[in-house]
């Protein structure tokens, strides 16, 4: 079966096949046959980890298998939920022994991440408590692995690359209660939060809320959560032993985006700021301490349709509340605020055990929604995070470069052959979107690239041409000899096309035809050879190459994207040759459209008005003439409509020709 997958953040979306073994014995036969696959649980990481072109999920392997209550242990197989877990072991007296921010991950993903919680100053990350799990590699074999085993420590934040994880087996925490003693503090900015966690080393549990839009003298704002296991003797009134409510509560449908932004940020920072219980003593449930979000089933779609960003980073202990105010800046600086944003402290950890996360310090996590000015923001706060010996965490990361990923994580997992993620694809490839361009000389298709590449820094571009020559020297003035490749294409040789797709390098998952010729109409009308050329680059041979691409095996292809015409929406007496055949491709674009819809392929049709081009240069200077970068601009932009036109000028204008009398018209 196929269909869009993405992680918690909802960005990237990636057409999947794939498959749900009901037990082992199937999971074994899948993974034999097999040529790549990707283990994926409950799709709880945020960005790409859990994503690839053939996804096996583990949610049918979801039996508890042992429970040792008297001496807490438990073992599970690894599509079990942290959810299914507190509600056999708390009655009994039990906590996990680490746990993230949501209780709907599974095993298998808690170990492949190697999870960690506000207790990691103290009591680690998950595999810590880990006392062996059962490993199928890509050979086939099922292992027992154990602390000390290379594959233990390969495994254990791993992000699955080792193979499938069949089971775990872990230790728990005795409690008394299941209610969290909740110390509350609120600290006037960024150096009054640092030192209350200094103060309070020795708390259990400890995590502080950030205000990211709070600057100058109240940069860092925060309320500081400190919390330890109840004992019975503080309990008066409650059940000792009360498991958690399921989520009354659910998200039906994406919010517009627009509902998430600064001001609306603001006001729910400042009141979660001022809120009573932002201060002093209480007792709460574990659920509301531990897990604040699970009461609101699919929260993520408050952020849109486009989703968000989650972005973790840790940085040393020296440099950390240096590094966080610099980061913290940036964010204020841009307007960029997070309702979400989360700062821990770390403990000892691991260093140098291959993809392995935590280091003793502090690790600062942001939600930002996902625009098209976030970026370079994000970069910016990659280089810092670089510069200062940091790491960006993979379980959230759905955009980092290969060249920061080699410099955080220097003890690298070996490529595997069968189990891999479209994450690992990016970051060893350094390709995050391979972006197709067809008639790359033109100016508009020029901009363009410089635009996606502001917008994705680490996008690449196969950059299709006659004149290779040409298109070759923008690509070495523009630097992007690492990040674009060159190719042959000619609309005019259309029984080249086949093998062209064939043979491209990578599979595109955007692309542009770009491609065009311009002729007098007089010209058009009287020389058929010149009226064939025309036909060809701005009809003919468009539709013969999109054909062969939609038909080609890309399952990830998101959208097709053509330069239309003014001309082709009402062809008028004065260009009609050329107009006709822009009006043949434009319907060509609007029925691709609803051909592609099932398959989630976005199809649109830019109509940039009067465009200021090498290709126009003979018309002279035009009135209301577009720059090649402001038709870019919108090509780049996040929409899904059909006609795209660069401005509210251009979009009266095309939608009035549509319309007007035939006699107004043929005065055009």
């Amino acid at each position: 079966m196929q269909q869009v997958f993405t992680g918690w953040g909802l960005y990237p979306g990636i057409k999947a096949n794939y498959v749900v073994p009901d037990n082992e014995a199937a999971l074994r036969t899948i993974v034999a046959s097999a040529t790549q696959i990707t283990p994926r649980g409950n799709g709880r990481s945020y960005g790409d980890a859990a994503l690839g072109e053939y996804l096996v999920l583990s949610q049918h392997l979801n039996k508890i298998l042992a429970f040792d209550n008297s001496a807490g242990i438990i073992e599970v197989e690894s599509g079990v939920l942290l959810d299914d877990i507190l509600k056999v072991i708390v009655p009994q007296g039990f906590f996990l022994p680490v746990s993230p921010g949501t209780k709907f991950i599974s095993v298998g993903g808690a170990l492949a991440a190697d999870i960690h919680g506000k207790n990691h100053h103290i009591e680690g990350v998950f595999s810590d408590h880990v006392i062996s799990f059962r490993l199928l590699e890509a050979a086939g074999n099922i292992l027992e692995i154990v602390p000390g085993d290379d594959l233990f420590a390969q495994t254990a934040g791993g992000m699955g690359l080792t193979g499938f994880i069949l089971s775990i087996r872990f230790k728990l925490k005795p409690i008394e209660t299941a209610y969290i003693s909740q110390h509350a503090i609120r600290a006037k900015n960024l150096r009054e939060i640092f030192d209350l966690f200094e103060k309070n080393k020795d708390a259990p549990y400890s995590v502080a809320w950030i205000d990211c839009f709070a600057e100058g003298d109240q940069l860092g704002r925060s309320v500081l959560l400190l919390g330890k296991h109840t004992k019975v003797a503080e309990l008066s009134g409650k059940e000792p032993l009360k498991t958690h409510q399921s989520a009354a509560l659910s998200i039906p449908f994406f919010f517009p985006s627009w509902i998430l932004n600064s001001l609306t940020i603001k006001i729910f920072n400042w009141l979660y700021y001022q809120k009573p219980s932002s201060q002093g003593h209480s007792i709460v449930h574990y659920d509301p301490y531990f897990y604040p979000l699970d009461k609101l089933h699919h929260w993520n779609k408050i952020y849109g349709r486009k989703g968000f960003i989650q972005y973790q980073f840790v940085l040393p202990e020296a440099v950390s509340y240096d590094g966080i105010k610099r980061i913290l800046t940036l964010f204020a600086k841009y307007k960029m605020g997070s309702f979400l944003a989360v700062l821990k402290l770390f403990g000892e950890s691991h260093e140098g055990r291959y993809l392995h996360f935590p280091m003793k310090g502090y690790t600062l996590a942001l939600d930002i929604k996902v625009s098209d000015s976030l970026w370079q923001v994000l970069e910016e706060a990659d280089k810092m995070v670089n510069e200062l010996g940091g790491k960006i965490y993979l379980a959230k990361d759905a955009r980092m470069s290969k060249a920061s990923f080699e410099k955080q994580y220097t003890q690298t997992l070996s490529p595997n052959n069968k189990f891999t993620s479209a994450q690992m694809n990016r970051l060893r490839s350094g390709i995050q979107k391979v972006y197709l361009i067809l008639g790359a000389n033109s100016d508009i298709a020029k901009e363009t690239v410089l635009a996606w590449r502001v917008k994705e820094p680490q996008a690449y571009f196969l950059l299709a041409s006659r004149n290779t020559i040409v298109v070759e020297k923008f690509v070495s003035e523009q630097q992007l000899s690492e990040q674009a490749l060159v190719l042959f294409f000619d609309a005019s040789a259309m029984h080249t096309h086949k093998d062209f797709v064939v043979n491209l390098p990578y599979k595109p998952q955007v692309i542009l035809y770009a491609a065009g010729l311009l002729e007098e109409n007089e010209q058009l009308m009287k020389n058929l050879d010149t009226w064939k050329a025309v036909a060809e680059a701005n009809f003919i041979g468009a539709v013969s190459v999109l054909n062969q691409l939609v038909d080609a095996d890309n399952p990830n292809l998101e959208k097709i994207i053509g330069i239309s015409s003014i001309a082709g929406l009402r062809v008028r007496k004065a260009n009609f040759m050329y107009g006709s055949l822009k009006a043949g491709f434009h319907g060509y674009l609007f029925g691709l459209r609803q051909y592609l819809r099932e398959r989630g392929v976005i199809v649109q049709a830019i109509t940039p008005g009067f465009v200021q081009t090498k290709m126009t240069a003979h018309l002279g200077e035009m009135k209301k003439a577009n720059t090649p970068a402001e038709v870019a601009r919108v090509i780049v932009a996040d929409t899904n409509r059909f006609e795209i036109f660069p401005n509210r000028f251009w979009f009266l204008v095309g939608n009035m020709i549509k319309w007007l009398p035939e006699k107004i018209v043929s005065r055009l």
